[in-house]
């Protein structure tokens, strides 16, 4: 029994000291690490069942011990939030995030996850601290490559970093046919445009960079994007993303400098001027220029202003070794389309899947 193993192990019989039978506590722990959202018929092709019987007694265990509720959403559909805080603490996880309400698009693209991991035998990396446990210490990526999102209060002189914060999933093969160990899944819950995407290849390109070989998996219900998402990463691969400030046109290298004294002013504590039109652009420009490279080039910006990006501009820098990955489009059976409003949940705001 390898350490994953065991810590799952020691998971779901923390569950079935409330009630749940291995099966339930086994599914529970998924759906928790996994999201925190999950529907009925997902229970049911867990342990292969028709809906109606397993699942109802797992819904009232679920409801009857406080440890979710049930959100009405379009055309009748029901979605389970696993939320209680002694049942995170069970497994480990008290302060997992996912215990926290969602935006109907987040929740979305945690019930399409979730689908897709229990279509995979993994195993998976579910936690932060497990993603972090692997490709820092088994492989020796360096922190500071994992995607990560900094936090400061603005009172607060120490910053805070969170790493994969998008909670995709993320699994190791163990088939000796398998083009490679590591497997990413990308979640497309239904984006009108590929920003969103890009944002993510650039966040994880330093561990793409480091591994010898890797697997991307695009995970849509919808064929719209595909092909186009299919060459941007063919493109990103190839050549690695545009680590270089000289390919930046005058437009873009003027957004990046008015996101910069954005930046500085929302972590310093935004005032009246940040207004909800300057939130939203603010919101995209952080997914336009996320990354370890940007985050570095906005240091620079702060020593020495607009100048030292301006100057870092004209230096030659190299783009790298292609990589050595694999792109998957992954279609998934199910129609999201029943879950794109949920009525218990709040409006989403700017930040609404803030942490």
């Amino acid at each position: 029994m390898t350490e994953g193993d065991k810590i799952q192990a020691e998971r779901i019989q923390a569950l079935a000291g409330f009630g749940y039978s291995e099966r339930e506590a086994a599914f529970l722990c998924i759906a928790a690490l996994h999201g925190g959202f999950f529907l009925r018929r997902q229970y049911s092709r867990f342990v292969g069942t028709n809906p109606g019987g397993a699942d109802a007694i797992l819904i009232e265990k679920l409801l009857a011990r406080g440890h979710g509720g049930a959100l009405l959403g379009c055309q009748k559909a029901v979605v389970y939030h696993i939320s209680a805080r002694p049942f995170y603490n069970a497994i480990g996880q008290e302060n997992n995030r996912n215990r926290r309400m969602r935006s109907a698009d987040s929740i979305k693209s945690r019930l399409m996850g979730i689908d897709y991991v229990l279509e995979h035998s993994g195993p998976f990396l579910a936690t932060e601290q497990e993603k972090i446990d692997y490709f820092q210490g088994t492989l020796g990526i360096d922190k500071a490559e994992l995607p990560q999102k900094v936090f400061q209060s603005p009172n607060a002189k120490a910053a805070t970093s969170r790493y994969f914060m998008d909670k995709f999933p993320i699994y190791l093969s163990k088939s000796e046919g398998s083009p490679a160990p590591v497997t990413f899944a990308y979640v497309d819950e239904g984006s009108a445009t590929l920003s969103r995407f890009e944002a993510y290849l650039a966040q994880y390109h330093g561990i793409f960079k480091r591994l010898p070989a890797f697997v991307l998996d695009y995970v849509t219900a919808s064929r719209r994007l595909l092909w186009e998402a299919e060459r941007r990463f063919n493109s990103f691969a190839s050549c690695a993303p545009a680590e270089n400030p000289a390919k930046l046109s005058n437009g873009d290298l003027a957004r990046l400098l008015a996101f910069f004294r954005d930046r500085q002013e929302y972590e310093s504590g935004p005032g009246p001027a940040f207004d909800r039109a300057r939130l939203i652009r603010y919101r995209d420009d952080r997914l336009q220029f996320a990354g370890t490279f940007f985050d570095t080039l906005y240091k620079q910006w702060k020593a020495g202003g607009d100048e030292a990006v301006r100057a870092a501009r004209g230096a030659e820098i190299s783009s790298g070794r292609p990589l050595k990955g694999v792109f998957n489009t992954y279609l998934l059976k199910h129609n999201y389309d029943l879950f794109g409003v949920i009525t218990n949940a709040k409006e989403a705001s700017p930040w609404a899947d803030e942490d």
